[in-house]
């Protein structure tokens, strides 16, 4: 386990960078808070019998649930022994059903880490630290908030009683977790419950003041509600709706996905990866054919016919040139030259 882990960090950072005397190499203390160490330092620690038993030891308390005995245990190791150790163990997936258990990682969360590592990150010299038991303490309890919240939600959904616009306020500080766990009930919820969020979401005004499309793209999918979509390619878009318009992609020529792409075009930010969607249909559905026709004589015609050329339907478009007036002629001509 330790050599795994050691393989992981020869990743973050290449050589030495910093200096470590014989001294703290020997005793495994940091002279002060804030130490630049030396990856050769940190890999001489890490592959020590002694830090592999440290860890083992550590995750057999944990998973015993004596949370004073793995304090204790923590606390006698050596500095860099014990931030490997909690960093190690803190990044595995744990239970959090222990009171003890979540009091300590309140703890560990608060705390700095003393090792640090310089290395290079987008031409920049950067230091972090070698072990960041404290983040990776933060994420377990955010998981543990996520599953509260998951429960919570449940139990409001199954009597129909979560009103979405009081559950999830984007004022608050949880509402991404709020929101996500959301999402991720729609996911696997029952056909009833999804009518009834649906619903919901269309008839409370409240909701269209949300800050992304998270919660409306899941909806729209899990539903295929065309009110629902509708909806979603009518708001600013951002990485929900782009992935719920990608998401029809997979669905080849299935006739709601191709109504949803043309519709998606409406949008000023999706018209691009809308068209080039369609474009990219082989052969083309004759629905498809006709609006991208109608689209070659608007004035956003030129992207239309650039985006066909690009997806090798340049023979396709010098059959519509007699078929079409000056502006969609003219658009085929500059989109085939740049062939």
């Amino acid at each position: 386990m330790a050599r795994r882990f050691r393989i992981k960090l020869v990743g973050i950072c290449l050589g030495i960078v910093g200096f470590v005397s014989p001294t703290v190499l020997a005793s495994n203390a940091p002279a002060a808070d804030g130490q630049i160490v030396a990856q050769p330092f940190i890999e001489q620690v890490l592959d020590k019998a002694s830090t592999a038993d440290a860890m083992r030891t550590a995750f057999t308390l944990q998973a015993k649930g004596d949370i004073n005995a793995l304090e204790s245990h923590i606390r006698q190791l050596p500095p860099l022994t014990r931030e490997a150790t909690l960093y190690r163990l803190l990044s595995s997936p744990l239970r959090l059903d222990n009171d003890k258990w979540r009091e300590y990682l309140v703890t560990l969360s608060q705390q700095q880490p003393h090792f640090l590592l310089r290395h290079q990150q987008d031409g920049y010299w950067v230091t972090t630290p070698a072990f960041h038991y404290a983040a990776a303490a933060r994420k377990q309890l955010n998981r543990y908030r996520q599953q509260q919240l998951t429960q919570e939600l449940g139990m409001l959904l199954s009597y129909r009683q979560l009103v979405m616009a009081e559950w999830i306020d984007p004022d608050q500080p949880d509402y991404r977790q709020r929101r996500d766990a959301l999402v991720t009930m729609i996911a696997d919820y029952d056909a009833d419950g999804l009518a009834y969020l649906a619903d919901q979401y269309l008839n409370d005004p409240t909701l269209m003041w949300m800050p992304d499309n998270a919660i409306l793209a899941a909806l729209a999918q899990a539903t295929e509600r065309p009110a629902l979509y509708e909806r979603l390619w009518r708001r600013g878009t951002d990485s929900y709706s782009l992935a719920a318009l990608h998401a029809l992609r997979a669905r080849g020529t299935e006739p709601f996905a191709l109504q949803q792409m043309m519709a998606a075009a409406d949008n000023p930010s999706l018209r691009g990866p809308a068209i080039r969607q369609l474009a990219n249909l082989s052969p083309l559905p004759a629905p498809v054919a006709d609006f991208l026709q109608t689209q070659l004589s608007l004035r956003q015609g030129n992207q239309v016919a650039q985006l066909l050329v690009e997806a090798g339907k340049g023979d396709w478009l010098s059959s519509l040139q007699d078929q079409l007036g000056p502006l969609g002629q003219q658009h085929i001509a500059s989109a085939l030259s740049s062939r």
